[in-house]
């Protein structure tokens, strides 16, 4: 809703969030494959994602394959992973059985792949443990060449216990051995095999050529680009926001991001934002600005480390002592240039720090 009793205003803005929701998520490690480091099956039930599975498949070279099945929606502009993607295929998936009950995974899934090799993946856990805890994933840790910044962040998340687990893993005729996990769960080994019953995934700052430009009388707020976007009196953004119940995205700015239209030659400013996931804080940083001519130069630091809540004492050690679980978000920065043209375009780009 907009304020009736003042005089619209037109407002430019550098910066956009997404969220995709995932139904169900496990990544598996496997040891010793001269090929093949990690197999990831995904299911999505949305709107934007599609109905099924999707595959990602994390190749030695560090390259990653991506297989769905049909009725999945998946746009390799959008994919950012690894160092790049290698086989990209739509394809049959039979079985495609992963559901997370009371006694923990049970996933059975079968393909082709690009190679006419036969893929098989099957865990059937048998435990009677199911304390979960809430983690943010360290997916953006490897990504060469960002296209956005992608938090992803596991509500009910776990390890595959050994004790009781029926576990198959090949390809072709070769069998993948699952990788070993250092800490034990409830005093139980587990293998290197997470997974998570709810994930929330926000994206912050997609690639895009052109700035979000909306009108609205101040304050208010104005639903643009999927977003919600609150403004206060002085014609800043305070607040932006995406989805619904727990399956929502925020950006808080402090003072509130200027309106790029509002700025003059020579202006620079500077801020902080927080980025929050189902309303936990997960990390946050500054801004900086700076007019140049007909364009305005943007710099969106990442600073802040993940504070985890809640884990279990062995993983809130494990996750002070391995630091990129952490740290990993701050080696994100994001630059751009919007040109105050008649038709406001904008270039920018995420770039890496240096890993962490």
């Amino acid at each position: 809703m907009t304020s009736s009793n003042q005089a619209v205003h037109k407002i430019a803005f550098p910066i956009r969030i997404g969220i995709d929701p995932m139904e169900r998520l496990l990544v598996a490690s496997f040891k010793g494959d001269p090929e093949f480091e990690m197999i990831e099956p995904q299911i999505f039930d949305d709107p934007v994602n599609g109905k099924g599975m999707r595959i990602l498949r994390y190749r030695t070279d560090q390259k990653v394959d991506v297989y769905w099945q049909p009725g999945v929606k998946t746009d390799r502009s959008t994919i950012s992973i690894g160092g790049g993607i290698g086989d990209f295929q739509e394809i049959n998936i039979d079985p495609a059985r992963f559901e997370i009950t009371d006694h923990g995974v049970d996933l059975h899934l079968a393909f082709t792949d690009a190679k006419k090799r036969k893929v098989e993946f099957k865990i059937l856990e048998n435990t009677t443990v199911n304390n979960r805890f809430p983690l943010l994933a360290p997916v953006g840790k490897d990504i060469d060449n960002p296209l956005r910044l992608f938090l992803v962040y596991m509500h009910e998340f776990d390890f595959v216990r050994k004790k009781g687990t029926e576990i198959l893993a090949r390809i072709g005729d070769r069998e993948l051995l699952p990788a070993s996990f250092p800490i034990l769960r409830n005093y139980q080994k587990v293998m290197l095999m997470r997974y998570s019953a709810e994930s929330v995934i926000g994206a912050f700052n997609p690639q895009s050529d052109m700035p979000v430009v909306f009108e609205l009388s101040v304050p208010g707020s104005v639903e643009v680009d999927g977003m919600r976007v609150s403004v206060n009196e002085h014609y800043r953004v305070k607040k932006i926001d995406v989805g619904q119940g727990r399956c929502t995205a925020q950006i808080d700015f402090l003072p509130g991001f200027p309106n790029l239209l509002d700025l003059s030659e020579g202006t620079t400013e500077e801020g902080r934002w927080t980025f929050r996931i189902s309303n936990i804080v997960i990390t946050g940083g500054t801004y900086n600005l700076m007019w140049r001519g007909d364009s305005v130069g943007v710099e969106i630091d990442v600073t802040e480390n993940w504070k985890p809540s809640g884990l279990p004492l062995s993983f809130e050690i494990f996750t002070q002592l391995v630091r990129s679980f952490r740290s990993w978000p701050t080696t994100y920065k994001w630059r751009g240039i919007v040109r105050l043209n008649d038709t406001l375009t904008m270039d920018g780009t995420w770039i890496r720090k240096g890993k962490r």
